[in-house]
């Protein structure tokens, strides 16, 4: 977003450029479902409050990531859709990658489902961790 690394007092998102993941890795699917620790369904225009760190999977449907800036504007840096993924890390002692989670907003576009899996379990190879900065070439 418009910042790369946040203050490490506030807990962050950051997407994960992986797209087309049930694609790439066709059993993650099936190994993710048993370790999940939260399932979020949503409905059209209803916003998604992540409940802590955690990293997060759209499953089904598509999501709207918006940032409010400060000077009151709302910016939609990215639409996931099935197969996305993003973290959410807590306040930590250094400056984390992505946006203020406060700055925030992922708003449903539709029916949607998403996983919440424990913290670190994408890991990161193969994936690409990115501030959601450059998100939008992938709208």
């Amino acid at each position: 977003m418009h910042d790369a690394t946040a203050a490490a007092d506030a807990p962050t998102l950051e997407l994960l450029r992986e797209a087309r993941l049930f694609v790439r890795k066709p059993g993650a699917l099936a190994d993710w479902e048993s370790e999940r620790t939260a399932r979020h369904r949503l409905t059209a225009d209803q916003i998604l409050h992540p409940d802590g760190p955690g990293d997060y999977v759209v499953r089904h449907g598509r999501l709207r990531l918006s940032e409010f800036l400060a000077d009151g504007r709302e910016v939609c840096r990215a639409v996931l859709q099935a197969g996305f993924c993003f973290t959410v890390h807590g306040p930590g002692s250094a400056p984390r990658p992505g946006a203020p989670l406060g700055a925030c907003v992922l708003m449903a576009l539709g029916e949607v489902e998403i996983w919440q899996l424990p913290v670190g379990r994408l890991g990161r190879p193969g994936a690409t961790a990115e501030g959601t900065r450059d998100s939008e070439e992938h709208r």
